[in-house]
Order: C-alpha cells, then structure tokens, then sequence
C-alpha cells in the first residue's frame, strides 16, 4: 500500500478518536476547556492532512506526517506535567491520560476507558505515522 494511503488513513482514524475525545470526556469539557478546545484544532488538523495526504507531493507528505506525529507526540507526553494544575501528581495524571485499567477516571464521571484508550491509539497512530515515513523515506 503507498504511503500516502497509510498515513492519511492513520490521520482519519486519529481524527475519529479525537471526536470520541471530545464526546465523551467529561473531565477535559469541564475541567480543562483549553485543553477542549486545542482538541478540536488536533482533530482539524488530522481530517485536513489526512486529506491532502492523497494528492499532496509525496515528499511534502512525509515532511509534514513526520512533523505533526513528532509534534503530537510531544505535546501528549508533556501533558503529564499539568498534572499539578488539577490538582493531581504527575504519576496520577499519566494514570488518567495512558492507563486503560485506571479506575481514576472513571471516579471522576467519564465513561470507563475515556480518556486512555483514544488517547493510546491516537499515540499508536504517531507512532505508526512516523514508522511508515521512515520506511518510505529509506525506500528512495
């Protein structure tokens, strides 16, 4: 499968899981409306390059996956420093954000899995994102 065709899809599926973010996680739509809002730019963003990815100059794609995934990466993992903010440790908040067995977020009204699980596999989809850019990368 071309590389275009991978990445777009694993930016859909990303996308998709941001709204399943957005609809469900009660604490991030209370609790942290910037962090709301942000989300709602990430999912922009998912849907738009998972678009262009198609028609998008290879090259250009694989710059602009790699960066974004690299980003998003980032920015998830750098996450867990707020912790304090909400009144949560940072092994606490890594509890909330990553782990799907976690009873704390549940504890706090959101469905059981809400916000790990989404939050996981969009990371997985980074991750693949910036496997296949490499393999694509190596391929030239």
């Amino acid at each position: 499968m071309a590389p275009s065709r991978i990445i777009g899809t694993l930016f859909v599926i990303s996308g998709i899981l941001g709204i399943v973010l957005l609809a469900l996680d009660q604490v991030l739509r209370t609790g942290a409306p910037q962090h709301y809002d942000a989300l709602i730019l990430f999912v922009i963003i998912d849907f738009l390059i998972g678009a262009l990815a198609f028609p998008m100059p290879e090259k250009l794609m694989l710059k602009v996956a790699a960066i974004w995934s690299a980003l998003r990466i980032v920015i998830q993992l750098g996450d867990v420093t707020l912790g304090p903010m909400f009144q949560f440790t940072t092994a606490q908040f890594a509890d909330y954000l990553f782990n799907p067995a976690s009873a704390l977020p549940a504890s706090l009204g959101n469905p059981t899995g809400i916000p790990p699980v989404p939050i996981d596999l969009i990371l997985i989809c980074d991750i693949a994102v910036l496997l296949t850019v490499a393999r694509a990368s190596m391929k030239k």
